[in-house]
């Protein structure tokens, strides 16, 4: 997917972010061949910032679209992890500590998504879990929407498109409910998330009658699946399961085979068309 849809989601997941993280300026943009075009913002910003196409591997955003792994600096024009071409960018807009995460789609880097704030406050593991969750969620609608736009859809098809593209938003505001709950050190806050988390259940969007061969997986696999779709890396799903990293990866693999997918993305995508991930 490219040009106004893969920015139009751009904006839509940074606003996401920047309402969920608190920081003072989120922002992003495709990347564009050679380098990362930064045109899309929620939060004030100075001007210089906007349209300025980041080379691959230079500045925060270009290294994190080729490395693609998130990478947080909490002082940018000091730190030692990045070539500092765009300092003087940033510090017109007044940036300071910075996260950004690539989106990959096929093994591509496609966008970057930033969070970023104007004073000394420290980027943690909370502000980075919630936009990884973002940056994941937004791979995975990109997928979707790429297999539905390359399908020719018959009537019924149709319908069972559109219901499962609604199960994906359910069950990614399930999710992101989910992952806040578990970052909050509020009880009685935590319990209400999780309350709302149930209203999203996608359980009793039934849809239509499909000629889709039924696919098993397994309650544990479920489960990894599940959280590989909270954007969870192998190790941390291990922790919360009781897993080792290695037993992770089998159940991925396992997944991936009954699914026929190619990417830990794609089965999150198929299952969920499938129903077979709420």
């Amino acid at each position: 997917m490219r040009g106004k849809p893969l920015t139009d989601r751009v904006q839509a997941t940074i606003a996401r972010i920047r309402s969920t993280t608190g920081v003072s300026l989120a922002f992003g943009g495709p990347v564009d061949g050679d380098g990362v075009l930064l045109e899309r913002f929620d939060g004030p910003i100075v001007g210089p910032l906007s349209g300025v196409k980041l080379d691959l591997g230079q500045g925060l955003g270009g290294k994190v679209a080729s490395l693609q792994r998130l990478i947080v600096v909490n002082d940018y024009v000091r730190t030692d992890h990045i070539t500092h071409r765009y300092d003087q960018i940033i510090q017109a807009e007044g940036l300071r500590s910075m996260v950004a995460v690539p989106v990959v789609v096929s093994k591509k880097t496609v966008a970057v998504l930033y969070g970023a704030f104007r004073d000394t406050q420290m980027i943690g593991g909370r502000i980075g879990d919630v936009i990884v969750h973002e940056a994941r969620a937004l791979e995975q609608n990109l997928v979707a929407a790429d297999v539905m736009d390359g399908a020719a859809l018959t009537k019924n098809d149709a319908l069972l498109a559109e219901n499962r593209q609604l199960r994906v938003l359910l069950s990614e505001t399930q999710s992101r409910l989910r992952l806040l709950a578990s970052r909050s050190e509020d009880a009685e806050l935590r319990d209400a998330l999780l309350q709302e988390a149930d209203r999203f259940s996608t359980d009793s969007a039934a849809e239509p009658e499909s000629t889709v061969p039924e696919t098993k997986l397994t309650a544990r696999e479920r489960d990894v699946l599940g959280l590989v779709a909270s954007g969870l890396t192998n190790v941390r799903i291990g922790e919360i399961l009781g897993l080792t990293t290695a037993t992770v990866k089998s159940y991925m693999k396992n997944i991936m085979g009954k699914l026929d997918a190619a990417t830990r993305h794609e089965s999150v995508v198929i299952a969920r068309q499938l129903g077979l991930l709420s």
